[in-house]
């Protein structure tokens, strides 16, 4: 994730771009811009929006001296909790109507919180001059916040940066003193003596670090001993020199407690960023729109394919209607020629593949005989055959049948009648034999 850090201060404007992942943090780029009425404020954010690359997180650092704070004990520990308390309990703790402020808080551990809060026309101005100038902040917050995650800073320590001094205890923000001009020594040691009578525990040391404490490094400040914070060897490669991570230690410490969840962040509420929930909401609605249009074209398509299916079994069914008239020219119309012309098919199907019909017929001319005038009527439907024809006498009749034991399981004679001539006509019915062909 990329941060793009800005930090506003009357006469200049601090930018550092940081890229953080898991594994590692990479400066992009840093720059200083000296504000005046050649190049005012507008005129510097214009020129870092042209030079920006990608799309980073945008996190306005504010002057210190604009919010306020308040220790809070509550009897729970859950941070979220904490921020849906903290309005009600401010209320009337505090000069000005909470629903006026933008509120943020930070534990401080041992159920205390760190209550802060600045008032919502100063963060909505800032907001709509950054935003007016070109880009707009989805982070608003002040350096200090994030000084528990400064590289190398001891866990229990106050940290000065010249204009700020700040106490961690167990690595967590307790307290913060800001100044519009350099802090003196005097104002140090008054804070810490302020402190140390209202009962709070003091850290064992006094970090100075930023380029605004040249004056205190070579001070002796009574109650705390003083160093300067060091630049840790690992981050060597990223800082190159300690002048350079004098100056940007403070932003890589938002840019981290930004990453993690950290950095209280001003734009609640009615000022919250809603431009990436608009972004957002366009591409969604571009990817609805563009879904719809799928179904549609999908239903268009499947529309076209049942038309011209529907198409095809018409003409179809035309064709058979006109094949059926053909096949049967004395037949009334049917209700339903298919039905028909497919049971016919079923029955030559089922003649060829049960008995070789045409076999069949041959087997029967071969056992006719002499006696036998002529067959003029052959029917076979499953294994029943039924036969019709003329011949010489009743006696002939009876011998044919005899003949035809071999192939038939039953055969029975039906009606015979007797022509002037002497001749019969005659049926008989029979049952095949399994095998026969």
């Amino acid at each position: 994730m990329d941060y793009l850090i800005l930090q506003a201060e009357e006469n200049r404007l601090t930018v550092a771009h940081f890229g953080v992942s898991r594994r590692s943090t990479e400066l992009i780029g840093a720059a200083v811009i000296e504000l005046n009425e050649e190049r005012p404020l507008s005129i510097a954010v214009r020129s870092i929006t042209e030079k920006m690359t990608g799309s980073p997180r945008v996190v306005l650092c504010l002057p210190p001296t604009l919010f306020a704070q308040r220790s809070v004990v509550l009897p729970f520990n859950d941070l979220r909790k904490a921020r849906e308390v903290i309005p009600a309990h401010l209320q009337g703790e505090i000069a000005l109507p909470v629903e006026d402020l933008a509120l943020g808080v930070l534990p401080s551990g041992d159920g205390r919180f760190l209550a802060l809060w600045a008032r919502k026309i100063d963060i909505s101005q800032a907001i709509e001059q950054f935003r007016e100038s070109g880009i707009e902040p989805q982070v608003v917050s002040s350096l200090p916040f994030a000084y528990a995650v400064l590289p190398g800073v001891p866990p229990d320590a106050a940290v000065c940066d010249g204009k700020t001094l700040a106490l961690l205890n167990g690595g967590r923000l307790t307290y913060f003193r800001s100044s519009d001009s350099v802090m003196t020594t005097s104002m140090i040691e008054t804070t810490l003596s302020a402190l140390e009578l209202s009962g709070g525990i003091l850290p064992p040391r006094l970090c100075l670090f930023g380029q605004g404490v040249d004056g205190l490094a070579d001070t002796d400040i009574r109650l705390l001993p003083a160093e300067t914070l060091e630049m840790p060897s690992e981050l060597g490669h990223m800082f190159i020199n300690d002048e350079t991570f004098q100056q940007m230690a403070g932003f890589y410490a938002v840019a981290h407690a930004c990453h993690k969840g950290l950095l209280p962040d001003f734009r609640q509420g009615e000022l919250a960023w809603t431009a990436g929930d608009a972004k957002l909401r366009k591409k969604l609605i571009l990817t609805g729109i563009l879904a719809t249009l799928i179904i549609l074209l999908l239903f268009v398509q499947k529309g076209l394919q049942y038309r011209a299916a529907s198409a095809d079994i018409s003409s179809l069914n035309k064709s058979i209607a006109s094949i059926y008239k053909e096949i049967f020219p004395a037949r009334a119309k049917a209700v339903d020629e298919i039905s028909e012309i497919k049971g016919e098919i079923r029955k030559l199907a089922g003649v060829e593949n049960s008995s070789g019909y045409l076999d069949l017929l041959k087997k029967l001319a071969e056992a006719k005989g002499s006696s036998i005038n002529g067959l003029y009527e052959a029917e076979l439907e499953g294994r029943t055959l039924r036969i019709k024809g003329d011949a010489r006498s009743a006696q002939a009749v009876n011998e044919f049948k005899a003949v035809l034991a071999p192939l038939l399981v039953v055969a029975e004679l039906g009606e015979v009648k007797s022509r002037p001539d002497g001749t019969v006509s005659f049926s008989l019915t029979g049952t095949l034999k399994e095998g026969t062909k």
